[in-house]
């Protein structure tokens, strides 16, 4: 069921209820009106035969005939009035036929009809027998007009509801006509068209939905030309170390073995070895030898550091940190940390290390800095233990437009959301950059 079925579904059902309360309403006000009317008409009846009677004269036959006349009137609005006297012979009083002649429908004259409504009264006077009125009411009447009256209001408030409700949903159909728009733009961001945007819409809420969305879809877009020179960014290190991997294995590894085995057979050919010749061939195979092993062990190292899986992350840290301060004579790196475990997940390992490894790399290429600051400390969070690495230099800064663009800063940043953390980087000209990491440490 849409959206617009069930708002006008739910309109609807408020409009019965509306339309059922004022019914009970009106036929309950209907219904004490009536009630009144007729017993009013009744009390004000009698009170009208009391004061005739008390002013007609004291003999009997006027007093009857006086009675008898008003119990013969037919126009007499909602009233039968019956004579009784047991001396006297009275015209026989009409037939009562209360709610006979209504043209109100059965079920409305059920609803409002009164109690019954009877008054007797008794005159009496020394002079004459004991006269006695019987006044009944007849609601019919008025139970025809409050049925003229009931039904004109009921009849308004239908058509009002239904008009009503028509109004409301042609109204929200309009209103909410843009959500199919809306919906074609998330299927087409499914499809990863991330170019899609949005029109303006006048209603404010699905205004700023379009907004949001337009904000999304850009956010999107940009995240994946990001994510775009990211992969060939990673591309082209990995061509790059394989090319150098390359180029040291055919300079330095293969050059090397290729002597040696030019001194392993300048030995094998000899005639007449003598014992000079061959410990001088054999020191010239162990410096080859040794040779290969440096080759081999700074390989490794490039590839990744033993010391890291050897001693630990800060040990791995401060071999490197020193290293860097001991190649570099214009800037220097202050490294601190407190209460680091030595447990720490491989991958939060590898990545913390390499992160420190391109921020020293930024820093000596484009920073202009004489010093760096390097601090690790681990905290706890909402019951989480987490490890919060600040990097900050004195050098010339990043321009605004160029903040996460370049520099190894968005493998940074991807480093650090792999391992489900924040980063974030602060930066003014001529005054330095600062990058705030915060990860967990159990990822």
């Amino acid at each position: 069921m849409s959206l617009r079925v069930r708002l006008n579904f739910l309109i609807t059902l408020l409009f019965i209820s509306l339309f059922v309360c004022s019914s009970f309403y009106i036929i309950s006000n209907a219904r004490k009106t009536v009630h009144r009317e007729v017993e009013s008409t009744a009390h004000f009846a009698l009170k009208l035969i009391q004061i005739a009677v008390s002013s007609e004269s004291p003999e009997e036959d006027k007093q009857l005939k006086l009675l008898q006349s008003l119990s013969e009137l037919d126009q007499t609005r909602h009233l039968y009035i019956d004579i009784q006297n047991p001396r006297a012979t009275l015209t026989k009083s009409k037939e009562f036929n209360v709610l006979k002649n209504t043209n109100a429908p059965e079920w409305f004259v059920k609803l409002v009809q009164p109690p019954s409504t009877e008054l007797r009264q008794w005159f009496y006077n020394p002079m004459v027998a004991p006269t006695g009125v019987v006044i009944r009411a007849d609601p019919s009447d008025e139970i025809d007009e409050t049925w003229h009256e009931v039904r004109s209001v009921l009849i308004l408030l239908f058509v009002f509801i239904i008009l009503a409700n028509i109004l409301l949903y042609i109204t929200i159909g309009r209103y909410l006509a843009p959500i199919d728009t809306i919906l074609n733009g998330l299927s087409g961001i499914e499809k990863g068209q991330y170019q899609l945007e949005l029109p303006h819409f006048r209603l404010p809420e699905l205004d700023r939905i379009s907004q949001q969305f337009n904000h999304m879809a850009k956010v999107l877009l940009d995240s994946k030309a990001k994510n775009k020179l990211l992969t060939q960014r990673s591309l082209e290190i990995q061509e790059e170390e394989r090319r150098h991997l390359a180029q040291e294995l055919h300079d330095e590894l293969g050059q090397t073995i290729a002597a040696i085995k030019a001194v392993a057979v300048a030995i094998s050919n000899s005639k007449e070895p003598n014992k000079e010749h061959i410990d001088s061939s054999v020191k010239t195979i162990i410096q080859y030898s040794d040779h290969i092993y440096q080759v081999a062990k700074s390989m490794m190292h490039r590839l990744r550091p033993s010391v890291l899986d050897e001693l630990g992350l800060i040990k791995a840290l401060q071999n490197m940190i020193d290293d860097w301060n001991g190649r570099q004579d214009d800037i220097f790196c202050h490294f601190s940390f407190s209460e680091i475990p030595n447990d720490l997940p491989e991958s939060l390992k590898i990545n913390l290390f390499r992160i420190i490894q391109e921020s020293l790399t930024n820093a000596l290429k484009h920073s202009h800095a004489s010093q760096v600051s390097i601090s690790m400390n681990k905290f706890i969070d909402e019951g989480e233990d987490k490890i919060n690495l600040t990097i900050e230099d004195d050098g010339v800064g990043l321009d605004e437009n160029k903040t996460m663009s370049g520099l190894g800063l968005p493998g940074m940043k991807e480093r650090v959301e792999m391992n489900n953390g924040t980063f974030e980087l602060t930066s003014e000209k001529n005054k330095g950059i600062k990058i705030e990491i915060i990860v967990p440490v159990m990822t």
